[in-house]
């Protein structure tokens, strides 16, 4: 049993009820399936400032031990810590190693947290080093297919290019970080396929306009 709020899954342990944090794609995943058993792969680190600030203890979790690889490789990265490494992974690793190795600094500087020189500096440290994340193969042990759907949830490169642009389109006219994932989780829980973002901020609209007419 569990629940996601905001970038934190809540997960049920008999009694106890314990918080890790997750990216952005992870969290649409469990989004999914949150009646399902969930196993996650985590690094446990400490938040905190110094001169004597509180320090306490973060567990951050992924789906596989490759996705904790390349956060923490992610995080090598001069002015990328553990919180703006979470915020910019709003697309799969295979995915976001693709565009560091296509050393693409246009779109990566698109991502929440990410401007244009954060990312210079993370294609220059990391472009020799993401090759294998690169060439990542779904779950069934298949490459998918650009536009494929895969049957375990997680999005293609082009279902995932359309949400990072709907992301970001919603950013930018003023919604909050989180009111913008739940307007997105809402237009895709009616399993529907978008092939532009255009087309999924229209569905996002049309949910909204319905809802405010019903109110």
């Amino acid at each position: 049993m569990r629940s996601v709020v905001g970038e934190e899954l809540r997960l049920a342990i008999g009694p106890i009820e314990i918080e890790v944090l997750v990216p952005e794609f992870v969290r649409r995943r469990a989004q999914l399936a949150l009646d399902e058993p969930i196993e996650l792969e985590t690094i446990l680190y400490i938040e905190g400032g110094m001169m004597g600030a509180r320090m306490e203890p973060r567990l951050v979790g992924f789906m596989s031990a490759i996705d904790r690889e390349f956060f923490e490789t992610y995080c090598s990265v001069d002015g990328v810590g553990v919180r703006k490494a979470l915020r910019s992974l709003v697309v799969p690793t295979r995915d976001f190693a693709r565009m560091i190795q296509d050393q693409d600094v246009k779109m990566l500087a698109t991502f929440p947290g990410i401007g244009e020189a954060t990312a210079e500096r993370i294609v220059a440290k990391l472009r020799r080093k993401v090759g294998k994340f690169a060439l990542m193969v779904s779950p069934r042990g298949e490459p998918a297919a650009h536009g494929a759907s895969e049957s375990n949830g997680a999005e293609t490169p082009a279902e995932s290019e359309v949400i990072r642009d709907t992301y970001a389109a919603l950013l930018s006219v003023g919604h909050t970080e989180s009111h913008a994932r739940q307007l997105i989780d809402q237009a895709l829980a009616g399993k529907k396929k978008f092939k532009s973002a255009a087309e999924l901020i229209d569905a996002i609209y049309q949910q909204r306009r319905a809802s405010n007419d019903e109110d």
